[in-house]
């Protein structure tokens, strides 16, 4: 194999090295943003569900209920 070959190829395999590293970053960012994206999708769902919860009237009086029993005790 000549001198001129072999650095071509070496250059090449360079090359071909750092597409990987971006592609590697890339995809890594990609997965960052999924993953606070599910975090975020988790966190409207719970919302959602605690709200629809504290609209019902017997959970709304257990909660005023149990406060007022936490403050007296305090008091």
């Amino acid at each position: 194999m000549s001198a001129s070959r072999a650095r071509h190829i070496a250059r090449r395999q360079e090359l071909l090295e750092l597409e990987a590293e971006v592609q590697r970053a890339a995809l890594a960012a990609t997965f960052a943003r999924l993953e606070q994206r599910r975090a975020i999708s988790w966190a409207a769902a719970a919302g959602r569900t605690l709200l629809r919860v504290l609209t019902m009237p017997r959970v709304r009086w257990l909660l005023v209920a149990a406060v007022l029993r936490r403050l007296r005790r305090k008091s």
